[in-house]
């Protein structure tokens, strides 16, 4: 029986995935109707003005600009200069430079996915028709790394919205890694698993390297499974293995006669396309690496003979060992955080298909731990996003079953709460003349880190805020939620691990006068108060949070931040 049994012809939906990365960039999509059946975009454009000629199921995430227009992707030749890694730049805020032109990662960005999705549609119209594909709503879920702020992803939003990126719905974000473990535990063999197994995800990407562990729950009539652990990562992905690469160079050979960027780029293509691949030092060659430097004279001081550079085993294990060394600490203190016995390791990403990076893990887990690298784990990631988007778009199309999450942060409130000794710090206690007792401005929290969530269900803390009547009626309310994903137990005060994660702010204008003066109260200086009544709702999705603040039970400001 097909998959899309019991759905309706109005039912049906394109849903696509979009992995932008920050080294390659993927698309994959898949019609409701048969959901069991998933397109991986293959083939992409290698000259202006055309749509294909060059096959992989990624295209690389560099942007050229020319006075005649733009080059993207494999389009651009391989040794002139691009702008590229520009996603990272969405996090930190940096400027690009390249070609001549000097652009913001958001300005790249926009640019970069108006001709991705511009692909999209052509790809799409070639598969469907353009009169079905114009009756077809369209739902677009994008990942985003796990470790990314609130604002990188609003500045991604935003770059979606100027490409003209619209969707049927609102954009589905989605977690890197949490995509590519939906897909990868997904394609697990059945036979080997046990309620009780639990798995480590590690996302190794260009950019960023994102870690989540799960646990079964269920096996029929769907896998279930639930986080093991708050998700780590850092910003450690073989990007960095580039730019050690190209810094160990420049600095060796950058002031011989000769050396100019040309040389520089070609060594950078050996690199990327070759040597980062298979780079292993039990089978690499002994000898050392052959990089050309044409036009650079022999130097049997610095290993330069006939145009080639030989770079030796112990300089190139200088490059990949830290970066190596850093992703092998983030498994550990992984599996660590769990505090269960992990099954095995799952490597996905680029990266992650990396031999030596899967040798280097096996040897420090040992024996008892699997460390596998699935099928088409550099696709795993947009796959997932196929796969979470057609969940969404009708429950029923769910391959795996998340049954819950576990928080990434502590979430609360800054509030007065009243004094008490032996629980609260002398030093702070400060006398509310209002409430003539001691307060004190302790933390309030509604999500502690590693507290289990499910998707859908929100979370609430309610709270007060008192204003003088003698002062007027009062217009707004204003409350910051804090979070804090450094300290392990959630602290009582303020400390510099805590931050404001999200203003929230209602218009009281819109409150009927009748309801206002229901809110008066006099408190135990004398004075009156319109005490109101507010209640915060946090609902968790897979990369954002939905907050909703309510006052005297109405429904204000809806917020997205960052996800738990």
């Amino acid at each position: 029986m097909d998959s899309f049994a019991g759905l309706s012809i109005e039912a049906r939906r394109l849903v696509v995935g979009i992995d932008f990365g920050t080294t390659y960039s993927g698309l994959a999509w898949a019609d409701t109707r048969r959901s069991d059946h998933q397109s991986i975009v293959e083939s992409w454009p290698v000259n202006r003005g055309t749509h294909e000629g060059f096959s992989c199921v990624k295209v690389p995430t560099e942007i050229r600009y020319l006075p005649e227009g733009v080059e993207w992707g494999f389009q651009i030749p391989p040794t002139v200069a691009r702008h590229k890694w520009f996603k990272l730049g969405l996090e930190k805020g940096t400027i690009s430079s390249a070609d001549g032109h000097l652009e913001t990662p958001e300005d790249l960005s926009t640019d970069y996915l108006t001709a991705l999705v511009g692909h999209l549609m052509y790809t799409l119209e070639q598969n469907l028709g353009a009169a079905i594909l114009r009756t077809i709503p369209v739902e677009f879920c994008l990942t985003v790394p796990a470790i990314w702020s609130e604002v990188a992803k609003e500045k991604t939003l935003q770059a979606c919205q100027k490409a003209c990126l619209t969707s049927e719905k609102e954009i589905l974000f989605v977690s890197e890694p949490e995509a590519a473990a939906i897909y990868t535990l997904h394609g697990l063999d059945p036979h080997g698993l046990n309620i009780g197994d639990t798995f480590v995800l590690c996302d190794a990407g260009g950019g960023t390297v994102d870690l989540i562990s799960y646990t079964i729950t269920e096996l029929h009539p769907i896998l279930k499974v639930r986080e093991a652990a708050s998700g780590t990562g850092e910003r450690c992905g073989s990007t960095f293995l580039n730019r050690r690469f190209c810094e160990f160079l420049t600095s060796k050979l950058g002031d011989q006669p000769g050396w100019d960027s040309e040389i520089l780029a070609e060594a950078m293509e050996k690199f990327e396309s070759v040597i980062k691949k298979h780079y292993s030092p039990s089978t690499s060659n002994k000898e050392g690496y052959s990089i050309l430097v044409p036009g650079i004279s022999n130097n049997d001081t610095l290993g330069i003979r006939r145009g080639r550079y030989i770079m030796k085993p112990a300089e190139m294990d200088g490059i990949f060992e830290p970066v190596v060394g850093k992703i092998i600490k983030l498994v550990e203190a992984q599996i660590l955080s769990t505090s269960q016995k992990i099954t095995a390791v799952l490597l996905v990403g680029g990266f992650g298909q990396n031999n030596y990076l899967k040798e280097r893990l096996r040897a420090s887990l040992g024996s008892g731990t699997l460390v596998l690298q699935p099928p088409n784990a550099w696709t795993a990631v947009v796959r997932g996003a196929v796969m979470l988007g057609l969940a969404r778009a009708n429950s029923k199309l769910a391959a795996v079953g998340l049954v819950s999450r576990a928080a990434r942060k502590h979430y609360g409130m800054d509030v007065g709460a009243d004094f008490e000794e032996g629980v609260h710090d002398d030093a702070r206690k400060r006398w509310s003349e209002r409430r003539k007792k001691y307060k004190t401005n302790a933390l309030k929290w509604f999500i502690r880190k590693n507290d289990p969530i499910t998707e859908g269900q929100p979370s609430v803390i309610h709270c007060h805020q008192d204003f003088l009547v003698s002062k007027g009626t009062p217009t707004t309310i204003e409350i910051s939620i804090l979070c804090d994903e450094q300290t392990v137990a959630a602290p009582i005060y303020r400390t510099s691990n805590v931050r404001t994660l999200v203003t929230l702010e209602a218009d009281l204008k819109q409150l009927p006068k009748s309801d206002l003066k229901n809110t008066i109260v006099t408190r135990e200086d004398g004075n009156q108060y319109y005490n109101i009544e507010c209640a915060i709702e946090a609902t968790f999705y897979s990369a954002s949070t939905k907050y909703v603040l309510l006052c005297q039970g109405k429904r204000y400001d809806t917020v997205t931040a960052e996800y738990a």
